[in-house]
């Protein structure tokens, strides 16, 4: 290959990259809200991307419809089971040793992978009609529709979950919690109101991330794994405090995963997590925490 086909292939994974890490960020966002004001250590979080996944996979499949719409339909359920969640299950655990919260966010997801390998079994599931599925081609380079609208959609919703937290009364709130729940009680806040909505609210972030996988992909029962790596590696390197440093720090991620498979697709991911530990050693609280 040419110099310049090389440089071709190179600037078209970085364009790919950019769209696939503005996906993992709002895969992530849902993650870094309920840790950032909860302080649980979800790590069933992939495994509710997945199941979720999975709802607009059937209301695609049935009503015949596009995931994008089938999507907007779940978001109200995935809310509701967001409530009954985090009323059932984290909150009796909030403020325990973390090897407990562990233990029931780990049990939750094992759950969920076993529903869905056994209604679904192991074969992946995909809408095979999607509306954007074709591509443009810009020159040399080509960008995928799906692609090109899970990022723009990525970048409205996390525009408007960043004024929903500095504007709001609610967002305001989730603030103040994260950063003093004591004294966010001692101003009449009701910390519990807010854990409860701050877990709902995250699971439709959660439905938003699986709306736009099912318009770009396929999902499977262990599809969650990879998303909840990605997301605490997200997390991880943006540190707490910022929708924008995570944004910024899941494009790095996609864009190192994408330019991870141009070596080998079986390597993609170690590149990652080299990037992770490296920048990590240097920045141990991430690249953008504000506490």
């Amino acid at each position: 290959m040419s110099v310049g086909g090389v440089l071709i292939a190179i600037l078209q994974q970085v364009i790919d990259g950019v769209f696939l890490g503005l996906f993992y960020a709002i895969v992530a966002s849902g993650l870094a809200l309920i840790f950032g004001v909860m302080d649980i250590i979800n790590f069933a979080h992939g495994d509710l991307v997945m199941i979720s996944a999975y709802f607009v996979w059937l209301i695609s499949t049935y009503l015949n419809i596009d995931p994008l719409l089938s999507m907007l339909l779940v978001l109200p359920v995935l809310f509701v089971l967001g409530l009954a969640i985090q009323k059932g299950l984290i909150n009796p655990v909030l403020g325990k040793e973390p090897l407990i919260q562990i233990a029931v966010t780990v049990g939750l997801g094992f759950v969920l992978q076993n529903i869905a390998l056994g209604y679904f079994k192991a074969e992946p599931r995909g809408y095979p009609n999607p509306v954007f599925s074709g591509g443009i081609s810009i020159g040399p380079f080509v960008i995928y529709e799906s692609k090109l609208l899970s990022a723009a959609v990525s970048v409205l919703v996390l525009f408007l979950l960043d004024q929903f937290l500095s504007r709001t009364k609610l967002g305001l709130a989730m603030r103040a919690v994260t950063d003093d729940r004591s004294s966010a009680m001692l101003m009449g806040i009701n910390v519990e109101r807010v854990y409860l909505l701050t877990f709902a609210i995250g699971m439709v972030l959660v439905g938003v991330a699986s709306g736009l996988w099912m318009e770009m992909g396929q999902v499977w029962p262990y599809l969650g794994t990879s998303f909840s790596l990605v997301s605490w590696v997200a997390v991880a390197l943006a540190g707490l405090g910022s929708i924008r440093g995570l944004a910024v720090s899941a494009v790095i991620i996609g864009i190192a995963e994408s330019m991870g498979s141009l070596i080998s697709p079986s390597v993609k991911m170690a590149v990652v997590y080299l990037i992770f530990f490296f920048i990590l050693w240097f920045k141990p609280r991430g690249f953008f925490a504000k506490r």
